[in-house]
């Protein structure tokens, strides 16, 4: 949400809210590789590892959610047929 509202107030492309929106679930994905290589040079439990990945997971999955209701908001707003109704 943060990075939808920098994109909505503070860059100045004139966005609308649903686009901004769209933006920040695009960069709101995580990458867990940098994490996971950082638990194995400093030795943490493999079970770390999991739930590390697991919550990865789940962002990743709400990062997908949210593009979704919010892309088709925002081509439902310029009038493309078929994609946001």
């Amino acid at each position: 949400v943060l990075v939808a509202l920098v994109g909505f107030y503070v860059f100045p492309y004139g966005w609308s809210f649903s686009l901004a929106m769209t933006f920040g679930s695009i960069l709101a994905a995580t990458d867990p590789v940098a994490v996971s290589a950082l638990l194995n040079e400093v030795g943490a439990p493999p079970r770390l590892k999991i739930h590390i990945s697991g919550e990865s997971m789940l962002n990743d999955g709400s990062a997908v959610v949210f593009f979704s209701i919010f892309s088709a908001l925002f081509l439902s707003e310029l009038g493309i047929n078929g994609l946001g109704e």
